[in-house]
């Protein structure tokens, strides 16, 4: 695990954190006046990007804020006026931002910290568990990541189709991105088709909705084209139909699990339009 420590000083800005992949969900808000919005990444984490780190307000140590740049819009700061937190030495290291809407988090200014210590070990794909219960309904910001997850998805896809039609695999890839894609690309023309593939799953067709890696970023390696889709995102679409066998909460003997109902997995991923729109806008696709 590394701590982020300022260049002036060398003093520590973070507890130890450990690297997990850049979220789609980083910089789109969500609904309107959403208050009480969760961290954008767990405690004891860090996503990084170039020119992005992001960590949990949490994890941050020995900051205070920087008077005259604690503008928002609502319910917190929005981070508009540029960083807002200053290390105990004066420097500018790291804006923070909790405005409702917006996904609570602490940019570190990659130019003001570095990275000490010493990077876990990146655990190999085969060593990845790809088959933990997927979040209950109880979850209450699932569909709403799922659902920028997937408009950032749906453009990585339109971005690839150029001038041809593309025909989504039967199942969850259909019941997602098969009505927009009939929608939004060209009626005749020639078909390429879209299917999910990844740890334990192949499959043939032209373009592969492939997970990246929930630690590092890595994009699945296979051949041909891929759209690099979340962790989280991935499982749903690929693991269709599949339900834990014990509950969260540690189950119960087995002649009592009919009243011990397993979580059920989430039903539908809705796709959020607007960010597709965004993200094809301004160019932000994530492609291999």
């Amino acid at each position: 695990m590394v701590v982020f420590e300022c260049v002036a000083c060398g003093a520590a800005l973070t507890v130890p954190v450990a690297r997990v992949d850049f979220p789609d969900h980083a910089h789109h808000s969500v609904g309107n006046g959403v208050r009480g919005m969760p961290d954008l990444v767990g405690p004891g984490t860090y996503a990084a990007r170039p020119g992005e780190i992001a960590v949990a307000p949490g994890d941050v140590r020995g900051v205070s804020w920087i008077p005259g740049r604690l503008e928002g819009d609502c319910c917190g700061v929005t981070g508009r006026d540029g960083p807002n937190l200053a290390c105990a030495c004066g420097r500018e290291v790291a804006t923070r931002v909790s405005d409702c809407s917006l996904w609570s988090v602490v940019w570190l200014e990659p130019a003001a910290v570095r990275a000490a210590g010493r990077p876990e070990p990146v655990t190999d794909w085969a060593e990845l568990d790809w088959r933990s219960p997927l979040p209950a309904e109880g979850d209450e910001w699932w569909h709403d990541r799922m659902g920028i997850a997937a408009g950032v998805a749906l453009a990585g896809v339109l971005a690839c189709a150029g001038e041809t039609h593309v025909v989504a695999a039967a199942g969850p890839v259909a019941d997602t991105f098969g009505r927009l894609l009939d929608a939004w690309l060209p009626p005749v023309a020639p078909v390429r088709t879209l299917a999910v593939a990844g740890p334990g799953l192949a499959a043939a067709a032209d373009v592969l909705l492939v997970p990246r890696h929930p630690h590092t970023g890595e994009v699945w390696p296979v051949d041909g084209t891929v759209v690099p889709i979340g962790a989280e995102l991935w499982r749903w679409l690929a693991r269709d139909g599949e339900q834990p066998v014990i509950p969260p909460t540690g189950g119960r003997w087995e002649r009592f699990l009919r009243d011990d109902p397993l979580p059920r997995r989430p039903e539908q991923v809705t796709v959020n339009l607007s960010v597709a729109h965004r993200v094809l806008r301004f160019g932000d696709v994530r492609l291999s």
